[in-house]
């Protein structure tokens, strides 16, 4: 689990998981003619990090998945593939010792480690505005010895795809499209049939806390404790299923402004942001949980506070830089796209909640929260219950109850999950990795 106390502790570690590269996943490397690797290049993304990237010119094969040792890592690629003019070998630099390249008839990337590390993400970048090559990222992280081979480990969650990251990546003048820096800064999101095939993100936020308690119970319950009681429950329960890297905006009693919130979600790269309240009411009888996805003013509200702080920015691509009725449009295009996938999950969230704790009358509903506005991250509101009625307030104490019903929130997730997977098995969702 990571937690995020404010948005400056937001970088490239969000997410931590090793990434396991299956058969099936190595394969997905290869494409219809192999390239030639005109270089290679070290650096430092991160504290205890390091990112390798190949440039290559044509498409890039390789036979096998990664065979990764404490203090080594090797990349097979198929005999066609050529070296350019490069030194056959040399010194890294960050976690990696040095480099060589060696043919046994196929050509092999050695990788000597000058400490124990492990495979953090392998991904390809495709040729975009700017940069003719592809680029294969290697980022590694320090840490404990993985598996002799990388394969052996559990097969990954099934890439993500969004075309729409896509068309706003291309609508961007090329005079304007970000290029590669010397360091190797942490790249924009792999945009190709390749994804970092990395767990989803799920960005739990507890509401309330420190000087905002929130609303109060008849017996003195404080709204912003049973809200941080829930989503703790919540985050072990997704950390044990293993699917999901979970990123908490608060495990304790401590205040975050509302659009911190939302913005750490967006610097973790999300892919799902769940925010927990107790709802309360002047009447005492009114019972039940909410799900709030963002209303037509929220939408209103985002593309103006975007507008006004000339942040046009959305799946990591600053639209901004491109004219502004064009880049209005490309906001409010994927500002949609989100709202579409905030309210599939909502609806899952709603089915799986039923029988498990008293809903309201018309339960998904929409509302112009300010932890709803981020316009590239599917997000909800979930109100768990009214700490103002007394049946619920004892479900928000009771541990039994929060269990039972964060395993119904957990489900939801899975099931949304699964949905996606399946439409990109059915070919609904085209090839276009934005996370």
């Amino acid at each position: 689990m990571v937690t995020l106390t404010g948005v400056s502790s937001v970088i490239s570690l969000l997410k931590p998981s090793v990434v396991a590269i299956s058969a099936a996943a190595a394969a997905l490397l290869s494409a219809a003619a192999a390239g030639e690797i005109e270089g290679i290049r070290f650096g430092e993304t991160a504290a205890e990090e390091t990112r390798v990237v190949l440039d290559v010119a044509g498409d890039i094969l390789t036979e096998g998945p990664p065979v990764a040792g404490p203090r080594s890592l090797t990349l097979s690629f198929d005999r066609s593939t050529k070296i350019a003019a490069i030194a056959p070998s040399g010194r890294g630099a960050g976690l990696v010792a040095s480099y060589a390249f060696r043919s046994s008839p196929s050509v092999l990337l050695d990788l000597a480690f000058k400490s124990p590390s492990k495979i953090k993400s392998l991904f390809v970048i495709p040729p975009g505005p700017g940069n003719p090559r592809h680029r294969l990222v290697i980022d590694l992280e320090k840490g404990a010895v993985q598996p002799a081979s990388v394969a052996a480990a559990s097969t990954p969650l099934a890439p993500r795809y969004d075309t729409l990251a896509e068309v706003i990546e291309a609508s961007i003048p090329p005079a304007a499209a970000p290029t590669p820096a010397p360091g190797l800064k942490p790249s924009a999101t792999p945009a190709s049939p390749v994804a970092a095939v990395s767990k989803p993100v799920i960005v739990i936020d507890p509401g309330h806390g420190g000087s905002d308690p929130g609303a109060a119970g008849a017996s003195g319950s404080k709204e912003a404790a049973v809200n941080l009681a829930a989503a703790a429950v919540l985050a072990e329960t997704l950390e044990k299923s293993g699917r999901y890297t979970v990123v908490l905006t608060r495990e304790a009693d401590s205040r975050l402004a509302h659009d911190e919130r939302s913005r750490l979600a967006r610097d973790a790269r999300a892919d799902l942001f769940i925010s927990l309240h107790a709802d309360a009411h002047g009447d005492s009888k009114v019972r039940g949980a909410s799900v709030y996805t963002l209303s037509e003013e929220g939408s209103e509200r985002s593309a103006r506070e975007a507008l006004a702080q000339g942040n046009y920015h959305v799946f990591d691509i600053d639209i901004g830089q491109t004219d502004p009725e064009v880049g209005g449009i490309l906001y409010n295009l994927a500002q949609r796209k989100t709202e579409n996938e905030s309210d599939r999950f909502a609806e899952i969230l709603v089915n799986r909640l039923k029988g498990t704790t008293p809903l309201l009358n018309n339960s998904h509903r929409r509302g112009n929260f300010k932890v709803l506005l981020a316009p590239d991250v599917p997000a909800v509101l979930l109100e768990l219950a009214f700490i103002s009625n007394a049946k619920d307030e004892a479900n928000l104490k009771s541990e039994a109850w929060r269990k039972r019903t964060m395993a119904s929130v957990a489900g939801a997730i899975d099931a949304y999950f699964e949905e996606r997977r399946e439409s990109l098995h059915a070919g609904n969702i085209p090839a276009s990795p934005t996370r």
